[in-house]
């Protein structure tokens, strides 16, 4: 029942997107009759594009296609990391979740005027401003634990060996290799000369 619930409200919210963006309903038109399950631990939710391009939620017995993603990787997403949908693991029909993915990603919600149906003008304002400089924060908050993480690694606990570092190495490796290589030679001239019958 739940699942049911939580299914519903998602299509209902896919389909408020859809309704602003007639270009968005028209591009998942030429998938009309098609079925797409999207697997979002823990939730899945299953639905038809009809013909006017609007989702129809549907049981996911048998789909077209299958988008599975961990929570982790819509959080991604969410915080505008495009290269992270290429993490998405698609079965069955991948020209239809390629498309649907593709047409949700270029979708632009204008959360500000329709919390300001409920809530005020202002209030929405403020409060859009406020996710808006949460979500700058988080971001800004990911890129400055990777930065620390990597000067970590090259610093403090050399895990990691610097690229300059690691061409000093392989050059100095090479001048032994030759050095070797000299060695062995001058090492067989002198034996030939001590002993012209070898």
């Amino acid at each position: 029942m739940l699942s049911q619930l939580n299914g519903y409200v998602i299509v209902a919210a896919l389909n408020h997107l859809l309704n602003g963006a007639p270009w968005a309903r028209q591009r998942l038109m030429g998938h009309t009759g098609k079925s797409l399950a999207i697997n979002l631990f823990p939730l899945q939710v299953a639905f038809a594009i009809d013909s006017d391009g609007r989702l129809q939620q549907i049981s996911d017995d048998e789909t077209d296609a299958q988008m599975q993603l961990g929570p982790l990787l819509a959080a991604r997403i969410a915080l505008g990391d495009h290269a992270a949908t290429h993490d998405i693991i698609i079965t069955g029909d991948t020209q239809l979740a390629a498309d649907f993915g593709n047409t949700l990603l270029t979708l632009d919600w204008d959360a500000e005027a329709d919390l300001a149906r409920f809530i005020g003008d202002r209030a929405a304002h403020q409060l859009v401003q406020i996710a808006r400089s949460l979500i700058t924060w988080q971001r800004n908050n990911l890129a400055d634990s990777a930065a620390m993480l990597t000067e970590y690694a090259h610093e403090e606990t050399p895990l990691l060996a610097k690229r300059k570092q690691l061409n000093e190495f392989i050059a100095e490796v090479d001048k032994l290799r030759d050095d070797s290589a000299r060695l062995s030679k001058r090492i067989d001239l002198l034996t030939q000369r001590l002993n012209p019958t070898l």
